[in-house]
């Protein structure tokens, strides 16, 4: 088993190949992703099949490569911040650095249990749900900010442009609310 150590971040993935030691930086896009397996086939041939990348889970940033790999049939080891935390303190890193991160991560391997090594999951229903959700859940905060200024404006009766601007710019889900002023 080889493993890949991959410290995500909204921009980029810093990378550790244990063979040859090699660190460095892609970004955290389809297109990258696709260019380090395609690296990582010719480094690794036959033993493609035994690679396993090692990072942890973060949020919306690493749902790109979770996806990829599900795709790609990589084997992940998805270490939790904590575990992978006491992890760095116990090998003695005390300065933090998003290559030393990697490295720290292709190193963690050796504290993953076989159960946990596996190619990720990903339930597209599930992933829509939650973007739905999440869209829902910004258009209903929108609308009450613009509802609670419309509020204060109309309270103090303030600008009738800004009263007016308001009633057209509002995001609604419904898109059946007016303001009445």
């Amino acid at each position: 088993m080889y493993s890949i150590g991959l410290d995500v971040s909204k921009a980029s993935l810093s990378v550790h190949i244990p063979l040859n030691s090699l660190d460095f930086e892609i970004k955290n896009t389809l297109k990258d992703l696709k260019s380090l397996y395609a690296k990582l086939k010719k480094l690794y041939k036959k033993d493609i099949d035994k690679l396993v990348f090692v990072y942890e889970p973060t949020g919306s940033y690493s749902s790109l490569l979770i996806k990829f790999c599900a795709l790609k049939n990589i084997k992940s080891f998805i270490i939790n911040p904590k575990q992978s935390s006491n992890f760095a303190k116990a090998l003695g890193y005390r300065s933090k650095s998003d290559k030393i991160d990697a490295h720290m991560l292709s190193q963690a391997i050796s504290i993953a249990k076989t159960r946990e090594i596996k190619v990720p999951v990903v339930n597209a229903t599930a992933e829509d749900i939650k973007e739905l959700m999440s869209y829902y859940m910004f258009t209903v905060k929108q609308r009450v900010a613009v509802n609670n200024h419309h509020e204060a404006l109309s309270s103090k009766d303030g600008n009738t442009y800004a009263l007016k601007d308001c009633n057209h710019s509002a995001p609604n889900p419904n898109r059946n609310i007016r303001f009445t002023s």
